[in-house]
């Protein structure tokens, strides 16, 4: 039995908290909001501080649950304990289960709101509900907030700035990670279906596959989907199918 220590976005929160406890292993989980990933230096700052915080003995291996997130997770470095990441794009990813299958959803439809009850359940008042899509649409009441602070034209020139960028999206999907409720996961569900109807977007419900997350608090780490960083190692991004690397 070995003791790993798993820094994860909230939006994975159920996931691993249910797959750790059926692990062999000694799993200690630490939550981060998923909005850091929102400003990936912050989120760097962030998770870094963890890794160095954490002492030496103290775990035999720490669990990045991230993927590269917009680059949040390049930079990082392991310090004395070995760090483990998938190679994975996003939490995306992560829910689907594979890079190859993340890479079949994206070619089939590359504009794509995502829905799941893991991230939805979390959100902040006014905050986006739409995962992999932060930042793209604006709630009415941060509408008057702009309206107060830059004025009616301005607000309404941020308005138009979000609603083209919703043009290049053409699907809404609701990734069913097996976790929570029927009756909470029916609920989100209907927002991902209202999006859908609201924007003439086409609608989809697929269902999510926890094999990484289950590999990773497992410690079963095959090379092509995990990168494995040595004590005095940075993690970097490659242009490749093995996404990162290190050095």
């Amino acid at each position: 039995m070995q003791k790993f220590v798993a820094l994860t976005c909230e939006a994975l929160a159920r996931s691993i908290y249910a797959l750790s406890a059926q692990s062999d292993h000694t799993i200690s989980i630490r939550l981060f909001r998923q909005g850091l990933h929102n400003r990936p230096k912050n989120l760097r700052e962030v998770l870094q501080e963890q890794i160095d915080a954490i002492e030496p003995g103290e775990c035999d291996a720490i669990l990045l649950v991230y993927g590269i997130c917009g680059t949040s997770t390049i930079g990082l470095s392991a310090r004395h304990t070995p760090l483990v990441m998938p190679r994975a794009h996003d939490c995306i990813t992560l829910y689907l289960g594979s890079r190859e299958r993340y890479q079949e959803e994206f070619e089939k439809n590359p504009g794509t709101y995502w829905y799941s009850l893991d991230y939805m359940e979390r959100q902040e008042d006014n905050a986006q509900i739409v995962l992999g899509a932060a930042g793209l649409e604006i709630e009415a009441a941060e509408y008057e907030k702009y309206i107060e602070r830059y004025g009616k034209e301005t607000a309404d020139l941020l308005m138009e700035e979000m609603r083209r960028w919703s043009r290049h999206y053409s699907r809404a999907a609701f990734i069913d990670t097996g976790q929570g409720t029927p009756a909470a996961n029916r609920r989100y569900e209907e927002s991902a279906q209202q999006k859908a109807s609201k924007e003439g977007w086409a609608y989809e419900r697929l269902q999510g596959n926890q094999r990484l997350l289950r590999l990773l608090v497992s410690g079963d780490w095959p090379e092509d989907e995990f990168l494995i960083v040595q004590p005095g190692q940075t993690i970097r991004q490659t242009y490749h199918d093995d996404l990162i690397d290190s050095d």
